[in-house]
């Protein structure tokens, strides 16, 4: 009996044996992938074991050549992309993708056509659409495509094209999907030499990146200026942020617990006092809260909780996705969902936010944010200006110069700077022309000003794929502006005279600011004395001081028949502001006109 056991488990296992094989040989003639392990965000311990192979396939390239540009998630998407694995976050990823063809297109990755058809199938029996989804057969081996995925750039040449970094896992076919998609849509690859997950990045579309410092943990070969240089040169970024990882947390990704809701607006989560977050997110916050982005203009930050968690993959409202006007929000079956959706909507109340259930997805590391990355625009307009500083000129025309790229062409005369002088009730405009010899470049000039006025300007253009643009981005709530005064210090306003025994005292209050308002130390006051009243000041002074008064004793009450008059200036660094108010024994006491009663 025991003999005929072994026979038939022997036939049993031979016949499991063929069929396996089988399978795989029909998987591949169908092109699916092979059945695999659901892979976390975290590395497995398996995989611990392979760090050396992080990379090893990833092709650093050159930066690209003149500017770029790395779009900003708030800005319009043609698509987002997403790996779908089978039976890991189905539900997750339909609802995803319901609302993401309702405003543009969903990009879903699948192992192979079996994949696809389940997909296909799943989405219909939940009335999805597939009308705007397109599917994209490769090798995959987890669904975290945020951190493998493609950084879009734009480039000199009013191009698109990829920034691909090296994927912190020993996951080749994850680290070679921005390839792939490049590949496919035609665009140029920059492999980067940095490891950056793409979860540890975010982006305001002006030129500012932000990252924890996971980046430096990760780049151990690389300096933070050497890092900075890097982001520059493949991404256009001319600030590059970097804080402190949290605590707790496993992967040090920033997307867990901050994001650019827009160009000046930071959300950022707070966790209740106690935790051992609490004063570390504060500390982030009030840090962001001392930053400009490269218009000038401070960025703002809306707090938003963090359901109280001390696992290593806690569970967070940050990581959301911004879909046109949209945002898709996770949520977690916690007490703060509704809270967090009110706060989402108070900070971008011209949006649709959407909660999703991703309750099935905790402990994961992720959720929505982490699954997902954006495909940007084809259509765009690249502004780069310098905004003009406060000037002493009031007899010259103001020049405002910037490097405008699009797209497609502009419309005629659309391209303007808008302008106003103090509280104008309405703009003006005047013409940008291109520079001649220098491409890309407009200039035009704002009329010259008086001395005290504030200049608020913005440029604005249109193009003719119908996009429109203004720099400062949000004008005419956010403007440029630039005072038209001088740095040396403000006149002298309160002189006053008075007899101090047979001489002539003068007092005064000390100057503080120059024509900008800008503090100042006066080095010295100034003192002219003439015969005649309101006469013009020679080059030489009277007399000078260090003090708030003055006592001319050579106007003597033996001086008779002399009426000497007074003018002061303030001296700062150098530079003299303009006279005082006239004063002379005629005030007071003494009148105009009169002797000095010997």
């Amino acid at each position: 009996m025991q003999t005929k056991a072994k026979i038939i488990l022997i036939v049993f296992f031979g016949i499991l044996t063929l069929f396996l094989a089988f399978l795989i040989l029909a998987l591949e003639a169908s092109g699916d992938q092979a059945p695999e392990e659901i892979l976390p965000k975290w590395m497995t311990p398996a995989e611990s074991l392979r760090v050396h192979e992080i990379g090893k396939d990833h092709k650093v390239t050159d930066p690209p050549e003149g500017w770029v540009e790395t779009p900003g998630e708030f800005e319009k998407l043609r698509g987002v992309w997403i790996t779908w694995i089978q039976y890991s976050y189905d539900n997750v990823f339909r609802e995803i993708v319901r609302e993401v063809v309702d405003v543009c297109k969903a990009y879903i990755i699948v192992g192979g056509s079996s994949e696809q058809s389940y997909v296909e199938s799943y989405l219909t029996s939940g009335g999805v659409p597939l009308d705007s989804v397109y599917f994209y057969v490769y090798p995959r081996n987890s669904v975290w495509i945020r951190d493998y995925g493609p950084w879009f750039i734009r480039e000199e040449g009013d191009s698109e094209a990829i920034v691909d970094f090296i994927y912190n896992r020993p996951r080749p076919n994850d680290d070679a999907i921005p390839g792939r998609i490049g590949t496919s849509w035609g665009m140029p690859v920059y492999g980067s030499p940095l490891e950056h997950p793409g979860g540890n990045f975010m982006v305001d579309g002006l030129g500012t990146g932000f990252a924890s410092d996971l980046i430096y943990d990760e780049n151990p070969g690389y300096t933070p200026s050497e890092i900075d240089s890097i982001m520059l040169a493949y991404n256009g970024l001319e600030q590059f942020v970097v804080v402190q990882k949290i605590n707790i947390e496993y992967t040090g990704h920033i997307d867990l617990w901050t994001k650019c809701l827009n160009d000046t607006l930071i959300m950022v989560g707070e966790y209740a006092p106690g935790h051992a977050n609490h004063e570390l997110l504060k500390q982030h916050a009030a840090y962001f809260e001392s930053l400009t982005n490269r218009e000038g203009h401070p960025y703002r930050v809306v707090k938003i909780p963090m359901p109280w968690s001390t696992s290593s993959a806690p569970p967070s409202y940050l990581n959301s996705l911004i879909v046109n006007n949209k945002v898709l929000v996770p949520l977690w079956n916690k007490a703060e969902d509704d809270t967090a959706l009110i706060i989402y909507q108070q900070a971008l109340p011209d949006h649709q936010i959407v909660g999703i259930d991703c309750s099935g997805m905790s402990g994961s590391g992720g959720a929505i944010h982490c699954i997902t990355i954006q495909a940007p625009s084809a259509k765009f307009i690249h502004i780069k200006h310098d905004p003009l500083d406060d000037t002493e000129d009031m007899a010259n025309p103001y020049r405002v110069r910037a490097q405008m790229l699009t797209s497609s062409g502009f419309v005629a005369d659309s391209t303007v700077v808008c302008y106003k002088v103090n509280r104008a009730p309405s703009f003006g405009s005047a013409p940008l022309t291109a520079v001649i010899d220098t491409p890309g470049v407009y200039a035009g000039y704002i009329p010259a000003q008086s001395v005290g006025d504030t200049v608020h300007y913005y440029i604005h253009c249109l193009n003719t794929d119908g996009f429109l643009r203004n720099s400062p981005w949000h004008a005419a709530s956010h403007l440029y502006s630039f005072r038209v005064g001088s740095t040396a210090p403000v006149p002298v306003t309160d002189l006053r005279i008075q007899l101090s025994g047979s001489d002539l005292r003068l007092e005064w209050s000390a100057v503080t600011t120059d024509g900008f308002g800008s503090p100042v130390v006066v080095d010295q006051y100034r003192i002219y004395r003439d015969t005649v009243a309101y006469f013009e000041p020679g080059s030489e002074p009277f007399d000078s001081t260090a003090m708030l008064f003055y006592t001319d004793d050579t106007a003597g009450t033996g001086d008779t028949g002399t009426n000497y008059y007074y003018t002061v200036t303030a001296v700062a660094s150098g530079k003299e502001s303009g006279i005082s108010d006239l004063c002379g024994e005629f005030d007071r006491e003494l009148m105009i006109g009169h002797q000095r009663d010997n």
